[in-house]
C-alpha cells in the first residue's frame, strides 16, 4: 500500500478545461489548458483582448470547412508531472508567441488571452505601426452577408476552412471602400478622412483626407447627393507597399493613385491612360492595366512615383467588350482576359476567359490551362478584385479545380468557367427568397470579391 501511495501524483484541486489552440506549423496543433479559476479571475482585471467568437448559429450556417480539429494534449506528462503553462518564463513563452505570430494573428490573439502572464510576454497589437505585415489579417477574408447581431461580420481563414464573428464598431460612423490584400479595410469617414482598419486587433491607422487627393472641381462627388460614390471611388486595389510605411490608394475607375504615409498632411497623386479598372498588391507592388500593357508602380527617393511596364500584352483588348483581371494565385501573378468569341455552327456569341502567367523577369505572359496546387486551385472573381483558394482546404466537390467562378453583384449566382475545357454555367438569379442566401461555399466565397 506503501509503495502504491508513493507513485500518486498530486492535482490542484480545482482546473478549468477550456482549451486554446494554436499553430507551430500548418500542419501541426497544439491544445494548451488554461491555468485555474483563481488566476483567470487576475487575468480579467486587465484589458481584454479582441473578442474572437466561432461561427455557431446564424442565417446562413457555415462550418469550419477543412479546418482539422486540435489533437488533446494533457497538462500531466507521461510521467505523471502537472505542468503549470502559466508560469512559463519570458523566454519560453515569448518565444512561443512569436512562433504562433508568425503564421496567424488570430492564433496570436488568442495566446495573448489565455492568461496574464503570456499577455505580459507578447507584445500588444496596437502598440505596433497599423502598418506591420505581422499583425495583419492576410488569411483572413471578410464575408459579405449581414448577421443579426449589428456590426458583427463573419471571417473565414482561406489557409483552415475556419470560420470566426468578429464585431467591428468602427463601420458604424465609416464607409467601407476596399479591403486590401493584406486583410486591412479602407474606410473613408465623412466622405473625405480616409482611415485603414485592422478589423481583428481594431488599430485605426489614420490617413491624409480625400480632398487632398481629389482635384477642388470635383469635390462636390464627395457628398451625400452623389448616388454614385462608392463606383467612382472604390479603392480595390489599394495596399502597402513593400517597404512598409507607403500606403497605396487606388481609384482605379478614375484612373489615379495616391501615395502617402501616416502623418502625411496629403497624398501624392499620379494618374495613368485609359486602361481597365482592374489593378491590384502584389508582394508589395503595385500593378494595374493601361493601354500600354501591364504596368508596375515604381518609386524612388531621389525620383517621383511613375509607372512602367512590367509585362507586354500582345493580345487586344477591347474597352467596350473585354475584361482584364489581376490575380494573385498562391504568390504567383496571373492575368485573366475576359472576351467574346463566336463559337459553333451557330456563330453564338460566347463568353470566354484566357489565362496568363506573368513573368516578371522576362516581361512576358505565358498561356496557362491549369491554376496549379496539389489538389488543385479556383478563382474567385469579381468586377474590381479576385480571390485565388487552394482544394485542399475545404471538402471534395465544394469547388471545383481550374475554374473561375465569376461574381457580378449580390442576389445573383456565380457563373462558373472551367479554364481545362472551356466549358461553364449562365447566370442565374436567387429563385427562392426561403432560404436565405448565401448558404453554399460557392455563395461566401463569390460575395466576398463584391462590395
Amino acid at each position: 500500500m506503501e509503495a502504491a501511495r508513493s507513485h500518486v501524483v498530486r492535482r490542484p484541486r480545482t482546473t478549468t478545461t477550456t482549451s486554446f489552440s494554436y499553430s507551430v506549423s500548418v500542419s501541426t496543433r497544439i491544445q494548451i489548458r488554461s491555468p485555474a479559476k483563481r488566476r483567470r479571475r487576475h487575468a480579467s482585471t486587465k484589458p481584454r483582448s479582441p473578442v474572437l467568437r466561432h461561427c455557431t448559429s446564424c442565417c446562413t450556417q457555415v462550418p469550419n470547412w477543412g479546418a482539422k480539429r486540435a489533437r488533446t494534449c494533457s497538462a500531466t506528462n507521461t510521467n505523471g508531472c502537472w505542468r503549470d503553462w502559466a508560469n512559463l518564463t519570458d523566454g519560453p513563452a515569448g518565444l512561443i508567441a512569436e512562433r504562433v505570430l508568425a503564421y496567424d494573428v488570430v492564433d496570436y490573439i488568442r495566446f495573448r488571452a489565455v492568461c496574464c502572464p503570456w499577455r505580459r510576454c507578447s507584445s500588444e497589437p496596437c502598440s505596433r505601426s497599423g502598418l506591420d505585415r505581422r499583425f495583419h489579417p492576410w488569411r483572413w477574408i471578410m464575408l459579405r452577408e449581414k448577421l443579426a447581431v449589428l456590426d458583427r461580420h463573419r471571417f473565414l481563414s482561406t489557409s483552415t476552412g475556419e470560420c470566426i464573428q468578429v464585431d467591428i464598431p468602427e463601420l458604424r460612423d465609416h464607409e467601407l471602400l476596399a479591403v486590401t490584400p493584406e486583410g486591412l479595410l479602407v474606410l473613408v469617414h465623412d466622405r473625405k478622412h480616409i482611415r485603414l482598419l485592422n478589423p481583428l486587433t481594431h488599430q485605426l491607422t489614420k490617413l491624409p483626407p480625400l480632398t487632398t487627393l481629389i482635384p477642388p472641381e470635383n469635390h462636390n462627388k464627395l457628398s451625400r447627393g452623389n448616388s454614385q460614390f462608392y463606383i467612382d471611388f472604390g479603392a480595390w486595389g489599394s495596399g502597402i507597399a513593400n517597404e512598409d510605411s507607403t500606403v497605396v490608394l487606388s481609384f482605379s475607375r478614375r484612373l489615379m493613385i495616391g501615395m502617402a504615409k501616416p502623418g502625411d498632411d496629403h497624398w501624392t497623386l499620379l494618374k495613368y491612360q485609359c486602361g481597365t479598372p482592374e489593378a491590384l498588391m502584389f508582394a508589395g507592388r503595385f500593378y494595374c492595366v493601361s493601354v500600354d500593357g501591364l504596368m508596375v508602380l515604381e518609386t524612388g527617393v531621389d525620383q517621383p512615383p511613375r509607372l512602367e511596364l512590367a509585362a507586354e500584352m500582345h493580345m487586344r483588348v477591347s474597352s467596350y467588350s473585354d475584361d482584364v483581371h489581376l490575380v494573385n494565385n498562391c504568390a504567383e501573378l496571373m492575368l485573366v482576359h475576359s472576351l467574346c468569341r463566336r463559337l459553333g455552327a451557330q456563330g453564338e456569341l460566347v463568353r470566354c476567359y484566357d489565362a496568363y502567367r506573368v513573368d516578371l523577369d522576362t516581361k512576358t505572359l505565358l498561356p496557362a490551362k491549369s491554376l496549379g496546387g496539389g489538389a488543385g486551385r479556383a478563382v474567385f472573381m469579381g468586377t474590381y478584385c479576385s480571390l485565388s483558394v487552394s482544394l485542399d482546404v475545404f471538402p471534395y466537390g465544394s469547388i471545383c479545380a481550374d475554374t473561375f467562378y465569376l461574381s457580378s453583384g449580390v442576389g445573383v449566382e456565380a457563373t462558373s468557367y472551367h479554364l481545362a475545357d472551356g466549358s461553364g454555367e449562365g447566370i442565374r438569379k436567387y429563385k427562392s427568397s426561403l432560404v436565405a442566401r448565401p448558404h453554399t461555399l460557392v455563395d461566401c466565397l463569390s460575395s466576398s470579391v463584391t462590395l
